[in-house]
């Protein structure tokens, strides 16, 4: 009985940990490749693959990124080279165009799901011409957490930084831009969903052990 008990007692102390966790958000900017700075995390150059190949949804699932879809369909959604960072970085190229502002294409909107909540993400943003770029963070359930106007540059790098482990998805749009050296940090804490079921397991368990006993 004490033993399930403490059990319980540990599991409501995780999941208040992870629901009440205070986010104070900060957007900033750091050097893109070749000296990239900050570096933190896992780091998705996209240089695994040859330049001209398409990007697949699961491409990166074993390092962490559960899903990267290009999500208006512009284009041919995979590795291009450049000089901004070079070998590949990843874009719609020329035939990825909404007919909006630049009108060069290399439009689109591009999301990347994590396996694991993060509390900071990185993302390079190649851009030189068009209409801005947004950053946005996502909680689990696609509930907007922070939205930024990227910085403004050839090639800029742009980190997100917040007090608590909540950022399930990232999401760049934008007008003529690439992205590159995705970066992020995965949350040791399982999400309260998960934690929420592990609860309810350790319950039945002790109704369990309770029915034998009677």
């Amino acid at each position: 009985m004490k033993k399930t008990l403490v059990a319980s007692v540990s599991f409501a102390g995780l999941l208040t940990l992870a629901l009440c966790q205070s986010a104070n958000a900060t957007l900033s900017t750091g050097t893109p490749s070749p000296s990239l700075s900050p570096v933190f995390g896992t780091l998705i150059d996209f240089d695994d693959q040859a330049t001209g190949t398409a990007v697949g949804a699961g491409d990166y699932v074993s390092m962490g990124l559960a899903s990267i879809t290009e999500t208006e369909g512009l284009g041919f959604f995979g590795r291009y080279s450049g000089t901004q960072s070079s070998p590949n970085y990843v874009g719609t190229g020329v035939n990825g165009e909404r007919g909006t502002d630049a009108s060069m294409g290399w439009d689109g909107t591009i999301l990347m799901q994590f396996a694991k909540l993060a509390s900071m993400v990185g993302i390079g943003i190649a851009d030189s011409a068009g209409g801005p770029e947004w950053i946005t963070v996502y909680d689990s359930g696609m509930n907007v957490l922070e939205s930024y106007m990227a910085t403004t540059g050839a090639n800029v790098y742009n980190v997100i930084t917040r007090g608590s482990y909540d950022i399930k998805y990232l999401e760049v749009k934008g007008d003529f831009f690439a992205i590159d050296d995705l970066q992020f940090n995965s949350s040791v804490i399982p999400e309260p969903t998960t934690m929420l079921l592990f609860g309810t397991g350790l319950a039945g368990l002790a109704a369990l052990g309770r029915r034998r006993k009677e």
